[in-house]
């Protein structure tokens, strides 16, 4: 793919460098200035640590479904940055990502703010600005980090789901379940009615009390009979429920099968490649990895064996998941995450009997080897950080993909 980098693309990346900056003071600025687009717009809000993506996706899918045209906003995303940006479930293109990114660049220019705009708040921006334009009926924002101070803040909020709350970004949200809790609990500040999943009893408890501080109705849904047709495994049965609680405050009388039909690529998805398959899924905590091997341990390998293939940033609890997958008896390779801040394969596989280390997973040989095992029938699993996954997952599926890395930006010290 030759030729430059647009100018915009190169715009986005260049924020990479500023990390994460949690607050709301720069990006309601930048909003009051662009004059609130889809400000008065309703909006389902989304926090939580696993499965945001997947009730995100779930309950903009029911509402299109029940008649709505709807705007979805998540991170990250796995092969073009459009992904984030979706209207009745098509992604934005890069030309018209391109309008809106430059429509906010330009307040910035103007030099009404505080400070440079970062990478998440741009495109939080730049997507409300989209789904104005096309007059949609309702927004479903999944948060990006936290909660308490995470740019969706700006939305029109008339329900808050609320998904499992468990380990991670601690060097940001505080070291303990009940710290994190609290940051993801305060957007009940909008006093929305909020669902959440049933919690760990120390999440509970932070949930209760934040929802009597803010006097907001916190209701804790109980599981589906079944996951959504279009996404597997138990937990999907939890963000489900949280979606059609959704669907049933925006849509009086809203179904389950209302949900069925949803697509969420890299979410224990499956597809078929030469004689073999291959298993996606971005589960990159120690919750999301437990429940990836809890369904791959109720499902028997094929008659060519299992691979599983994993890597994840260096801010994540690499050699806990690391041992869950080894717990699975199937070969295993850890890998880097290519380009990016991650554990090195050597050090995830220390310490843990049977576990390969290999190279980056941008390594076109590390590419030609799964292409074998698939070939010869081997079930491989490629699991970990989003861009592992949606690195390999391009390369195998043949999908097209950014030519910079536009990917969420990493905590800085």
């Amino acid at each position: 793919m030759g030729g430059p980098i647009p100018r915009w693309q190169q715009a986005l990346f260049e924020r990479r460098t500023m990390g994460i900056r949690l607050g709301l003071e720069v990006v309601r600025a930048a909003f009051d200035a662009l004059e609130r687009p889809a400000g008065t717009i309703p909006a389902v809000h989304v926090v939580g640590t696993n499965g945001k993506g997947s009730t995100a996706a779930m309950t903009a899918h029911g509402l299109a479904r029940a008649g709505k045209r709807v705007g979805l906003y998540t991170s990250p995303h796995l092969h073009r940055v459009g992904e984030r940006v979706r209207i009745d479930g098509v992604a934005l293109t890069d030309e018209a990502l391109r309008v809106e990114v430059e429509a906010v660049l330009a307040i910035e220019a103007a030099g009404a703010l505080p400070r440079a705009l970062t990478f998440f708040e741009i495109l939080t921006l730049a997507a409300m600005r989209a789904f104005a334009a096309a007059r949609v009926d309702v927004i479903v924002l999944e948060a990006g980090l936290g909660g308490r101070l995470d740019a969706t803040r700006i939305g029109s909020f008339v329900v808050t789901l609320i998904t499992s709350i468990s380990r991670d970004h601690m060097a940001l949200l505080g070291s303990t379940l009940a710290a994190i809790a609290g940051e993801k609990a305060a957007v009940m500040e909008h006093g929305a009615p909020t669902f959440s999943v049933q919690q760990a009893p120390e999440v509970e408890a932070v949930l209760r009390a934040t929802a009597l501080k803010f006097g907001a109705s916190l209701t804790f849904v109980e599981a589906l009979a079944a996951a959504p047709a279009g996404l597997v495994g138990a937990h999907q049965r939890w963000n489900g429920a949280l979606a059609l609680a959704a669907l049933r405050r925006l849509v009086p009388g809203a179904e389950a099968t209302l949900l069925d039909g949803v697509r969420w690529p890299g979410r224990l998805e499956r597809a078929r490649i030469g004689g073999g398959e291959v298993v996606f899924d971005v589960g990159h905590n120690v919750d999301g990895i437990a429940a990836l091997a809890g369904h791959l341990r109720g499902i028997a390998a094929p008659r060519g064996g299992r691979l599983i293939v994993f890597g994840c940033m260096a801010d994540k609890e690499g050699p806990a998941m690391v041992a869950l997958l080894a717990g699975l008896g199937a070969r295993l390779w850890a890998v880097s995450p290519g380009d990016h801040e991650g554990w090195s394969p050597a050090a995830l596989a220390a310490g843990v009997v049977g576990v390969e280390p290999r190279g980056r997973a941008d390594d076109p040989s590390l590419l030609a080897e799964l292409s074998a095992a698939l070939a010869a029938g081997v079930e491989v699993v490629i699991c970990g950080s989003h861009y592992l996954v949606g690195g390999l997952r391009a390369a195998l599926l043949g999908e097209a993909s950014d030519r910079v890395s536009l990917s969420d930006p990493l905590p800085r010290g």
